[in-house]
């Protein structure tokens, strides 16, 4: 997902954002799932898809919490009042 992004191939960093989500929700890989919701949310903030990286971001911040990184959970948190208000 990152190299596509990177490579300005758009869809297909989309797909494989929602892919690396989906594959460690599947694995119940927290941490896992954690950062690709993060890293897709950066992704969509950067497409301009504002609703988009809010969910990720939303997604992230509780797989965070869920995963015991409540600093990194808040800070995500703070970040995302400053990026999307």
């Amino acid at each position: 997902a990152e190299e596509a992004f990177c490579n300005n191939d758009i869809e297909s960093a989309k797909s494989l954002y929602e892919k690396a989500v989906s594959t460690a929700r599947e694995h119940r890989f927290i941490n896992d799932e954690a950062l690709a919701c993060e890293l897709g949310g950066y992704f969509f903030l950067e497409t301009k898809m504002k609703d988009m990286a809010m969910e990720y971001f939303m997604q992230a911040q509780q797989r965070y919490q869920d995963w015991g990184a409540v600093a990194k959970s808040n800070a995500l948190f703070e970040f995302v009042q400053r990026a999307l208000g």
